[in-house]
């Protein structure tokens, strides 16, 4: 969201989260502890939404609050009170709770969330919110993605009073996150409540280099973007400097850091090897670029083959590739470097979707169809021996060609949010992480179709866990996983793991393993026929639920591994997007809450 100028008087809120760990002896409300009572520990609060620190602006009269509470023993409660007005009331829910509308008085409204146990034990946070009506004008932006450490957490925006040149031992004024922009390629940022007068701004990844240094002076300038270092620009028509018909010859002559924006456009057989560092290439023009082969390709590996470190693909198509006969293992991008990004690309009916995954593998906003010789030995999505970490989210990966929809050997396995369908082609296994690895497999929706090539739905450590310092464990939490096909396993596991099953909604015929002093397994649902589990359409791959559902408000709070939390926290919406997935009393169990 980007802060708005509004003339007409409209209130400006700013948010300010000050979290407190309130003792167990009183609680943000005066309650006392249960005379008699051995539990003296207080529960603790938090809240996550609209902000989990810093600040938060809106126009609105009222704010939406959301959060977590926990205790050694149980929270019983969660309540709030607005003392700017007097207002009160309770939350839904208790681990997970929610307050979906607060009045605000203007001025200064400090608003105490309070959780409870059965002792009488209280612990709150409070967030103050501040309302101030003729705000100071904000400032807002955009971040070029080819500016953003995408292994950093601290991608921010630095305003300083004055003209200054940043450095990392200058105190700024304020600072404001880039975040990620919903269903998009792109970053933003925003302040609220800045005081006119003249501002130095600047954006750093890490608090010591900083980029896109630029002056600018409130209220006049409203927004400021960061864009990138330099542009090459490529279309058939395009003319002039740093300009190219065909995106290998923009590959060609980039630096580091460029960006190479490329034209809607159709592209054929024209191959690149990717050998500069920091790339960033990028369809533009409103629909994606498409890259095809007609022919096997030039280089023998794929459509584009990526030698280099840190290279970011968005906005792109690609579709065709072919290895010469005998080798058929053509890819649409064969990866071979660190640090590899792919954002709403389209790779359908080559030999390989993407295959290789160096270092780290960010996959997101993605289709996948149908890619695969047909030997079983070609993929959707192929991460081999040489992936450290490897992040699949908000993406659709159906129809693979008799290989697998996801097959990684990284040494950690991120699948977030996904539609992973066979439908109606043999596909081997929708998930496959024949090496093991610590992996996270948690809001995704998964079928096995009628004619499949493999009956095992997810397997995990079939071919060897790796004595390579790998962790041979697996979380697989609140997927709605649907077998077509009339037998089969939902789960597979091989070599020991640790593994737990949270959640999960397995529609139809099929095994999960047993629960044993490695696997645990909690709150999982199991419907046959799959007609039983109460899914909006399962025909048509809609695995939302009916107001019926038995998995309606039957989960449980699936907790933290290797200090990673399990909750889910987004959904998947299709066609490779997301949505925030709602907060209610009860979790429910599988993919979507309802």
């Amino acid at each position: 969201m980007r802060a708005v100028s509004r003339a007409d008087g409209v209130v400006a809120v700013l948010l300010s989260l000050v979290l407190s760990a309130c003792g167990s002896e009183v609680g943000p409300s005066g309650s006392i502890p249960q005379s008699g009572s051995s539990d003296t520990t207080a529960p603790a609060a938090v809240i996550t939404a609209p902000t989990g620190s810093g600040s938060y602006s809106t126009t609105s009269t009222t704010v939406a609050l959301s959060g977590t509470a926990s205790d050694n023993v149980g929270v019983v409660s969660v309540s709030w009170i607005n003392q700017g007005n007097g207002t009160s009331g309770s939350a839904s829910g208790t681990t997970s709770w929610s307050i979906p509308s607060i009045v605000l008085a203007l001025g200064v409204n400090q608003i105490i969330v309070t959780a409870r146990d059965a002792a009488g034990n209280a612990g709150g946070a409070t967030l103050t919110a501040t309302s101030n009506p003729g705000a100071p004008i904000s400032l807002s932006g955009g971040v070029d993605s080819s500016l953003i450490n995408r292994s950093s957490g601290t991608n921010t925006v630095y305003i300083y009073n004055g003209t200054i040149t940043p450095t990392g031992t200058t105190p700024p004024f304020a600072t404001a996150p880039v975040t990620q922009d919903n269903g998009a390629c792109t970053f933003s940022y925003q302040f609220v409540s800045l005081p006119a007068g003249s501002y130095t701004v600047a954006f750093s990844s890490d608090g010591a280099t900083f980029r896109g240094t630029a002056s600018v002076t409130i209220p006049a300038t409203f927004t400021h973007d960061f864009p990138p270092n330099r542009r090459l620009q490529v279309g058939p028509t395009r003319t002039g400097p740093n300009t190219f018909t065909v995106p290998s010859a923009a590959i060609a002559a980039a630096l580091a850091g460029d960006v190479i924006e490329i034209d809607v456009g159709s592209y054929v057989d024209d191959n690149a090897v990717i050998s500069t560092n920091k790339l960033t290439l990028r369809g533009v023009g409103g629909a994606r670029p498409h890259l095809s082969s007609t022919v096997p390709t030039s280089n023998g590996k794929g459509i584009w083959v990526n030698d280099a470190q840190n290279t970011t693909v968005e906005n792109i198509e690609f579709s065709g590739a072919t290895a010469a006969p005998g080798d058929d293992n053509g890819a649409g991008i064969r990866n071979e470097g660190d640090g590899f990004t792919v954002c709403n690309g389209y790779f359908h009916d080559n030999q390989n979707g993407i295959l290789g995954g160096n270092g780290t593998v960010l996959i997101e906003y993605s289709l996948f169809d149908n890619n695969g010789f047909g030997d079983g030995f070609t993929h959707n999505i192929y991460i081999d021996g040489g992936g450290t970490v490897f992040t699949l989210r908000y993406s659709s990966s159906r129809r693979a060609n008799v290989g697998h929809t996801v097959k990684s050997r990284a040494k950690e396995n991120h699948i977030l949010y996904n539609r992973i369908t066979d439908e109606n082609v043999n596909t081997s296994y929708e998930i496959d992480l024949p090496n093991g690895g610590l992996s996270f497999i948690i809001g995704n929706v998964i079928e096995q179709g009628p004619n499949p090539g493999n009956t095992t739905i997810i397997t995990y450590g079939e071919e060897g866990v790796l004595a390579d310092g790998r962790t041979n464990a697996i979380n697989v939490v609140n997927n709605t996983i649907v077998n077509d096909h009339t037998s089969g396993a939902f789960v597979a596991l091989f070599g020991g793991p640790t593994a737990r099953l949270v959640n999960n909604l397995f529609a139809g015929p099929g095994s999960v393993p047993a629960a044993s002093g490695s696997v645990t397994l909690t709150t999982n649902l199991t419907k046959n026929p799959t007609s039983s589990a109460g899914l909006v359409n399962a025909a048509g791959f809609d695995y939302h639920l009916t107001a019926g559902s038995p998995a309606r408000d039957t989960g449980t709070d699936p907790g933290t591994a290797n200090s990673v939390s399990l909750t889910p926290t987004s959904q998947y919406v299709d066609p490779a997007n997301r949505q925030d997935r709602p907060i209610n009393s009860t979790i429910d169990i599988g993919a979507y809450e309802f």
